[in-house]
């Protein structure tokens, strides 16, 4: 059982060191994320702003236009859609400030007229303005020369003739590849942080399990101790009990049992409580056993073993006249598994007695078995589902007025469940109602 103790630990620990992480990953996740997009978009609002506060040289290329030129190379030849040329000028009129920038004006011909300082080819140009005119749209983003470039195009009126587009291109590569960097920095500040917190959560989840872990450990311990100590008392007063049975009310040769039946009624009651009392402890002992028993797992027939504990519950069947069958193994086929066989008898033993125990006469219990599971089921009283999640709890009983009636203590389940843990396995109940009254109240083991 150390090793089921060490999962549930485990498993506190790391439902512990989840929650912590997660909160906290969460907490820089969405600061890192505020951070990105706060400089994105002070990134978007200042290309914007560059965009539109860029002189369009409109006015400044009709007076240009009507005075001569100087063109720095002028091609001709359909280069733009239904174009009759290109034409880029120096104009030492573009601010210095706006230098990755170019504008290109577009007449009704399809002739260009471009302001530009960049050492940009030809092409390249032709390419901007073409891809820029095609997409549609007022503004968008191309690449050329290898860089991103945003633009911004506007029609243009007879008042500006002769022009009819004026298409003014920014090129954000720089800015771009600073929100990449910023955000390729931010990942792997979060992994390192993410990472530091992991460590410091981990030992924070290890220092607080730490005062669960030893109070379980005294709690067993406690258990275990005081169930060895209960025994010989109670087996002096069984057998002080026992003798004042002999002397106060038993003949010469006679038998105590004989004897015992007339006798005081407050002796027959010290009797039948420390007979509780004792198996109260036995079962404390088995449970502080099956948390300590580490698991020796071994192939075994299972077949076998499952006909074992119905031969011994036999008599409980014939009196109480319950029918018994056994389904999966139907034939007397072997029925192979590698697991602990001492303890799925234990686990198996104690389903069959409460199953014995909670059947009305003539009842029946049905045992299903195969290398995945093993069911019992029974009829009997319909369990609510509120009342099946605490089932398995230490001293619970679905029923405690019934407690005089059946024995037991509510703790037989949990040894089942606790010897379960151990092996890894998982124990479920259902009740599942029937039509004329009652349920089938089925118990498995998964293997």
């Amino acid at each position: 059982m150390k090793q089921t103790r060490n999962n549930m630990l485990t498993k506190l620990r790391n439902r512990l060191l989840a929650i912590n992480l997660i909160s906290l990953t969460l907490v820089i996740a969405v600061a890192f994320t505020f951070i990105y997009l706060n400089f994105s978009s002070r990134a978007e609002n200042e290309i914007e702003k560059s965009l539109s506060s860029i002189p369009r040289g409109v006015m400044e290329n009709v007076m240009l236009s009507r005075t001569e030129a100087r063109p720095i190379i002028t091609t001709s030849g359909g280069m733009i859609s239904g174009a009759v040329g290109i034409t880029i000028s120096g104009d030492q009129r573009i601010p210095v400030d706006y230098s990755k920038s170019f504008v290109a004006n577009v007449s009704a011909d399809g002739a260009a007229t471009v302001f530009s300082l960049l050492d940009i080819s030809n092409e390249d140009y032709v390419l901007a303005i073409e891809t820029a005119i095609s997409d549609g749209n007022s503004a968008g983003e191309i690449s050329i020369a290898g860089r991103a470039w945003r633009f911004s195009l506007e029609e243009q009126y007879a008042a500006f003739a002769p022009y009819t587009k004026s298409i003014v291109f920014l090129d954000v590569e720089d800015t771009k590849s600073s929100l990449l960097a910023l955000r390729a920095s931010l990942i792997v500040i979060g992994i390192i942080a993410a990472s530091i917190i992991l460590l410091i959560s981990l030992s924070l989840a290890n220092r607080a399990i730490r005062p669960v872990e030893e109070s379980i450990a005294r709690q067993r311990r406690f258990i275990a101790d005081a169930s060895h100590e209960l025994k010989t008392p109670l087996a002096v007063i069984a057998a002080n009990t026992e003798a004042l049975f002999d002397t106060t009310t038993a003949p010469d040769n006679t038998s105590s049992a004989a004897a015992g039946s007339g006798a005081p009624p407050w002796l027959s009651n010290i009797q039948t409580e420390t007979d509780r009392m004792s198996e109260l402890v036995e079962n404390l002992l088995d449970l502080a056993r099956a948390e300590e028993t580490p698991m020796q797992a071994a192939p075994f027939d299972l077949t076998a073993a499952v006909r074992e504990e119905t031969d011994r519950v036999e008599a409980f069947l014939f009196e109480k006249n319950i029918t018994l069958s056994l389904r999966g193994a139907e034939g007397g086929e072997a029925i192979h598994i590698n697991s602990d066989r001492k303890k799925i008898q234990s686990i198996l033993s104690i389903l069959l007695e409460n199953a014995v125990k909670y059947t009305p006469e003539g009842g029946a219990v049905t045992i299903s078995i195969s290398k995945e599971k093993i069911a019992v089921a029974n009829t009997g009283a319909f369990i609510p589902p509120e009342e099946l999640k605490q089932i398995f709890d230490r001293f619970y009983r679905a029923d405690p007025s019934r407690s005089s009636e059946t024995g037991g203590h509510g703790i037989g389940l949990s040894i089942a469940s606790e010897l379960a843990r151990t092996l890894g396995l998982d124990l479920t109940a259902v009740s599942v109602p029937l039509t004329g009254g009652g349920s089938i109240n089925t118990f498995t083991l998964t293997v």
